[in-house]
């Protein structure tokens, strides 16, 4: 981040009513989980198909499954922050890349193969087949005629819905919200879990800043994994889509 970033974001601050304390602490600061982290040897990915590891055209790599105990590949960008945003949706029970392999016939027809990006059930056992890519390529590629041609011929036997997320819903912004959930569950600490709960039940009205839920804390940043917790278990919400930061209103759904 460019000294100039930094200054402006402080100007911002000042503007916005938010005093940060810049003193540099006398020792280290570290998370405070509630449930210490096990590291363990990481499994291999159960895909069908494993992409080269290098690209000319896009990113290419590996990221935690949702079980963490398993890598799960991308190849794009759209495929890595999908992942993402789907592991931090507290509607998906479970996730898997590059499956299945579904056989169609083609418009020359001839029997083809096509292996699904990502693959999702969620909490109402919904089995779902997501095609993960921006949707120029979606369209270059031929994958939407394939997805047709999928749904028309049938694919029961893997899901019960098929459909394709693009760049629009795999951006920048619910990209960063996801990643500040997936590090807060990592990190949660229950007591300071119900310190920030328990200022909810004295707020007026129903909605509250993000940062007015900081400003008194002993340690802004166990602070901040305890809201970004009550995010994720939805008791609090933002008020209007995109990227929550110190600034954004919060909905307050339970005490």
């Amino acid at each position: 981040m460019r000294p100039e970033h930094y200054i402006k974001q402080h100007m911002l601050d000042r503007r916005n009513g938010i005093q940060r304390d810049y003193t540099i602490p006398g020792t280290t600061v570290w998370h405070k989980p509630t449930i210490q982290p096990r590291y363990k040897p990481v499994l291999p990915s159960e895909a069908n198909r494993k992409p080269a590891p290098k690209s000319p055209f896009n990113y290419r790599g590996t990221q935690p499954n949702l079980d963490g105990e398993r890598s799960m590949y991308f190849e794009s960008d759209v495929e890595l922050k999908a992942g993402r945003i789907l592991r931090a949706s507290p509607l998906v029970k479970e996730l898997r890349e590059q499956w299945p392999t579904i056989p169609y016939r083609g418009a020359d027809g001839e029997w083809h193969t096509h292996t699904i990006d990502l693959w999702t059930l969620d909490h109402n056992n919904v089995r779902s087949l997501i095609a993960a890519k921006p949707w120029q390529v979606l369209v270059k590629t031929g994958t939407l005629h394939i997805l047709r041609r999928i749904r028309a011929q049938g694919f029961s036997e893997y899901a019960d819905r098929i459909s394709f997320v693009t760049d629009v819903f795999a951006n920048d912004d619910n990209n960063a919200n996801a990643e500040w959930i997936l590090l807060s569950r990592v990190n949660r600490n229950d007591e300071e879990y119900l310190i920030a709960k328990s200022i909810l039940t004295r707020m007026v009205g129903n909605t509250v800043r993000f940062w007015d839920l900081l400003r008194s804390a002993p340690i802004e940043a166990h602070r901040r994994t305890a809201v970004w917790n009550l995010i994720d278990d939805g008791v609090l919400s933002p008020a209007s889509p995109g990227r929550i930061t110190d600034t954004s209103l919060l909905i307050i759904h339970a005490h």
